[in-house]
């Protein structure tokens, strides 16, 4: 069998698609990473996945761009002969489908990886969005008759797709990295003094965010849900807020807004920026927090925390209320865009086991989520499309 991948970003394959594209080599699949020139090539390639560069980047801006990438696209899918052609997210979806419909006999799959920010507010201009979204996807479903896999049974409601559709929940995390690690008190004490400077007393709790900064992701609500806590709570909380900001997207968090609110908060709010080190810090972490108001497939970073033994806090939105476990708890739902609920779900820190709570979140990562059951149904998936 011959499979293409094809991602948005290089580095979106190599953090999230790497580790399925070797589980597909090891089952004797012949397994091609699809993506732009963006300087991923050759780390990829030296993990032993081939690689085909579009010679466009499908995020660029203008209709010209998109052209060019179809035509880069269209060229790779006529010359390759692949047996399945799996597009990520919305652009390739949409754009890809066509292309690999018109010019290939490949099987098509397409995954959402979640709705983003056109789903994430009801403003007029979001509605509209909306509309085009779902009347695109429904479009290319019935003429094209593509495989779409979603990462949660909302999103399949949301975009009101009937046939051909397959929920794989989350998209697993590596799980060589990503694993609880043994830690005592005094070794995290002594690495986070000596590493942020920071010292814990008994009853302090360090939380980790990690993620884009985008207004929707609830970093503003969280930051300030911290500084009120602190002020009113019995424990002190240090939080990690690791995330990135495209400048270039409104609806990013601008640097010195951020570091304008933390201002005179630095020794509870430690912005780190981009890390590549970020199991590290999970695991210096008491609980992770994911505020989140975006429409989410399934947040990876959640899976990562969840898969090293961590509590979790996220909002009771799609794709993050799947992550909590009622029967067996392991994090707490608190309401998007509410500072207030953040706080009372702090308040609640004190009290919970957060021990059990990081046990059963690394149960449920392993019976729901992990890289076997992901990885295997859509392999089942694929061959059940090729028949």
């Amino acid at each position: 069998m011959k499979v293409a991948l094809v991602e948005n970003f290089g580095s979106d394959f190599v953090g999230a698609r790497l580790r399925f594209a070797l589980f597909l080599k090891e089952k004797g699949i012949h397994v091609t990473a699809v993506i732009p020139q963006d300087g991923h090539k050759e780390v990829i390639e030296k993990s032993g996945i081939n690689v085909i560069e579009v010679a466009s980047n499908i995020r660029g801006k203008g209709l010209l761009n998109k052209f060019a990438y179809a035509k880069s696209l269209k060229r790779i899918v006529k010359r390759e002969k692949f047996d399945i052609v799996h597009l990520y997210r919305l652009q390739p979806n949409l754009i890809g489908t066509p292309i690999t419909f018109f010019y290939s006999e490949s099987k098509i799959v397409n995954h959402v990886t979640g709705l983003g920010l056109v789903f994430a507010s009801d403003s007029f201009k979001n509605k509209v969005l909306k509309f085009a979204v779902k009347g695109f996807y429904k479009l290319n479903s019935w003429l094209f008759r593509p495989h779409i896999i979603f990462q949660n049974e909302q999103d399949i409601d949301d975009l009101g797709i009937k046939k051909r559709v397959y929920c794989i929940k989350g998209s697993a995390v590596n799980e060589d990295r990503f694993q609880p690690k043994e830690i005592t008190t005094s070794d995290r004490n002594h690495s986070l003094k000596e590493k942020f400077g920071v010292t814990l007393n008994s009853d302090d709790k360090v939380l980790i965010f990690v993620s884009r900064l985008l207004k929707q992701k609830g970093v503003i609500e969280l930051v300030e849900a911290i500084k009120s806590a602190n002020s009113n709570s019995q424990i002190r909380f240090v939080a990690f807020i690791v995330g990135w900001s495209d400048e270039n997207n409104p609806a990013s968090v601008k640097l010195k807004d951020l570091k304008a609110r933390i201002h005179g908060h630095e020794s509870d709010i430690l912005f780190l920026g981009k890390r590549s080190d970020v199991d590290e810090l999970i695991a210096l972490s008491d609980l992770s927090i994911l505020p989140t108001y975006y429409r989410e497939g399934t947040p990876r970073f959640l899976l990562e925390s969840m898969s090293m033994g961590k509590p979790i806090i996220t909002t009771n939105m799609p794709g993050c209320d799947h992550l909590v476990s009622l029967k067996d708890p392991n994090g707490l739902l608190i309401e998007p865009k509410n500072i207030n609920s953040i706080e009372k779900a702090l308040g609640k820190v004190k009290e919970m086991d957060l021990e059990k709570m990081g046990e059963n979140s690394a149960m449920l990562y392993r019976q729901k989520f992990s890289e076997n059951i992901v990885y295997s149904s859509i392999l089942e998936l694929y061959e059940k499309i090729r028949k």
